[in-house]
């Protein structure tokens, strides 16, 4: 089935560099959902603009994808992009998966979003299920990029940034988040592969030691004020 995108026309891009500087002064960023297909290469399957250049998008997927690293940031002239790498599992692709990338584009003088954040989303995008996400449709990757809007753009949750109590927080909600996707997928579908267990394990550790040290610098912070 040919790839199809999504684009809500909530604004038009005509100049890749100027369009989007004055879109990402406006929203903390744009949320972009790629795909890298072993036979076609790297796809766009939604994103809430429109761009001049039907380029721009692919390049900035290739250039995302075209690394081993989960988690990548690359800079351009007035923005720069953050993306978190999502294998979903496929026992008719090769390789048995198929990687995805949620792509956050954000203005080059706002600071960077934590990693915790990412995983939050990463867990809200499983959530959506293996065999939904698989399907590519349109509709599905709309609906998960209105839960990040109602997350981050309506309850300002990435500010500020530095907030201890904010860091906990989504560390706490990624962890719980994540047990609750194992529970349903265990009880419910029993689909969960012993690999993705580990996965989600992973991430949750990672979400652990995101709390320790945002507890960490907090209390190093109280000692020098």
């Amino acid at each position: 089935m040919e790839n199809q995108v999504s684009m809500t026309g909530e604004y038009k891009i005509n100049s890749e560099e100027d369009g989007l500087s004055v879109y990402l002064e406006k929203f903390p960023f744009i949320t972009i959902i790629g795909k890298y297909d072993h036979i076609l290469g790297p796809s766009c399957l939604y994103t809430p603009v429109e761009y001049e250049d039907e380029n721009f998008i692919k390049n900035l997927l290739r250039d995302a994808l075209n690394t081993k690293n989960k988690f990548v940031i690359l800079n351009h002239d007035k923005f720069y992009s953050q993306t978190c790498k999502v294998r979903i599992n496929d026992e008719d692709a090769r390789g048995r998966n198929q990687l995805y990338a949620i792509i956050l584009l954000r203005h080059i003088e706002k600071p960077l979003i934590p990693t915790v954040h990412f995983k939050k989303i990463e867990m809200l995008f499983r959530k959506v299920g293996e065999a939904e996400i698989l399907k590519d449709n349109i509709n599905v990757f709309d609906e998960f990029a209105r839960q990040i809007r109602e997350t981050y753009f309506n309850k300002d949750e990435l500010l500020p940034l530095e907030s201890c109590n904010l860091k906990v927080r989504s560390g706490v909600n990624t962890i719980q988040g994540f047990c609750e996707l194992i529970l349903e997928e265990k009880t419910k579908r029993k689909m969960l592969s012993d690999e993705m267990i580990i996965d989600y394990v992973n991430l949750m550790l990672d979400s652990c030691d995101e709390i320790i040290k945002a507890l960490e610098e907090n209390l190093q912070g109280s000692f020098h004020g």
